[in-house]
This record gives structure tokens, sequence and C-alpha cells, in this order.
């Protein structure tokens, strides 16, 4: 297993690439939550985490968590690709 860390700037349509967004504007989800996000990953089929009180590195002063989610090694999918995947299923 390995897991994979998703932060919600990366998948927020309002930050700028330079700010941590990840994907494509037009894949991007205005104000994504930890919830929501959860709730994606689960309904695609994932097993994931929420963790609160973290700070994303970039934004060291605002704690906004993030979602820990785990992968099966034989999966041959990208961090990229599964953050793809989970925007359009949001």
């Amino acid at each position: 297993m390995r897991e994979i860390v998703i932060w919600p700037v990366y998948i927020n349509k309002e930050r700028s690439r330079k700010e941590g967004r990840r994907v494509p504007k037009n894949l991007g989800v205005k104000n994504p939550k930890l919830k929501n996000i959860y709730n994606a990953l689960k309904k695609i089929g994932y097993s994931a985490e929420i963790v609160k009180n973290k700070c994303y590195p970039r934004e060291h002063w605002e704690s906004i968590g993030y979602v820990k989610v785990n992968i099966d090694d034989k999966s041959n999918i990208s961090k990229l690709g599964l953050i793809k995947k989970l925007c359009k299923n949001y």
C-alpha cells in the first residue's frame, strides 16, 4: 500500500498553479471541502482518511487539513491521475 495526500488547494479553481492548484481550471472545484473530497473518493472506490488540523506548507498560518488515500501497489494510477479522477467525480 502507498499513501497519497490530497490537499483541498490541489483542486481549488480559485487558486493559481503557483498557489498549489494541480488541475486545469475547467476541472477544478470552487471551495472544495475535506468531507466532500472524502465522499467523492469513497464513491469511486478508494479508502481514505481525513486528517484535520494540518497546515498546507505554502500557507503554514492556516490549518485546513488534508485527505490521505490508500492506493494498492498494483494500481498504475499516478497522484495527478487520481486528483483528476477525483475532480470528475466531485
